[in-house]
């Protein structure tokens, strides 16, 4: 019965989505992101719950990139990575911010799994 499936779609192929079981997680933290580690992260995310992610957003430092910052978003597996139009200002403090919007999001394994893409020099 399609009013059974909460994730079922409508007449016009559209998703409808129960918004009793929507979340949303914000998570941010200071430093520079290993490019490859976010990468597979997000790949593997993606790949494991793109069903439970229906928007991504963020804004990322990433290490070697100079005073480059990139923002991206996304729709379920969708994703739009790329250059912000503007770079981190001289002096700014390099802060990641994540949004995660989504079904059976859990906030403590989001975080771990993208506190362990920071970048860390050699040895420390």
């Amino acid at each position: 019965n399609f009013f059974d499936d909460p994730d079922a779609e409508g007449g016009d192929g559209k998703k409808i989505h129960n918004l009793e079981l929507v979340q949303s997680v914000g998570i941010q933290f200071k430093g520079s992101l290993h490019a490859q580690y976010f990468n597979m992260f997000m790949m593997d995310l993606l790949r494991e719950r793109a069903a439970d992610l229906y928007r991504t957003k963020g804004l990322l430092s990433f290490h070697g990139q100079g005073d480059t910052k990139f923002v991206f978003q996304g729709v379920h597996e969708q994703i739009n990575f790329g250059p912000s139009k503007e770079p981190w200002k001289s002096g700014e403090e390099r802060v990641n911010k994540f949004v995660f919007i989504g079904k059976n999001l859990d906030r403590t394994e989001l975080t771990k799994g993208l506190m362990e893409c920071l970048y860390k020099e050699e040895g420390k």
